[in-house]
């Protein structure tokens, strides 16, 4: 993706209409509640793709239809700045972060991971 592309921030039913997902494929599930507000748009991703265990994620990202996972990418790299300041503050040092802190940050792995 290039920078000059804009990229469209999808609700959960736009990515299940974009990607007919394997029954069988996990989801995340976490209190939003616990997420902070300027990252709640990004709930959806999170919800597919914040598998904690990385063996998991990766099985779901390959199975990503890859428009979906440059979507992923790019929707994550708008909310960077936002992301860095939730992940890197006072939570990452907790040793039992909320179930939201978890999926966003395998949702962030994801993302990275796709090249």
């Amino acid at each position: 993706m290039n920078e000059s592309q804009q990229v469209e921030i999808l609700t959960q039913s736009e990515i299940e209409a974009a990607w007919s997902r394997d029954k069988g494929l996990p989801t995340a599930s976490f209190d939003v509640r616990d997420v902070p507000l300027p990252l709640r748009r990004l709930t959806p991703y999170a919800t597919f793709w914040g598998a904690s265990d990385d063996s998991v994620r990766r099985d779901i990202l390959r199975r990503t239809p890859e428009p979906l996972r440059w979507n992923l990418k790019g929707v994550v790299a708008i909310f960077d700045d936002a992301l860095d300041i939730w992940l890197g503050g006072e939570e990452a040092s907790n040793s039992e972060p909320s179930d939201a802190y978890v999926a966003f940050s395998a949702m962030r792995m994801a993302a990275d991971s796709v090249q």
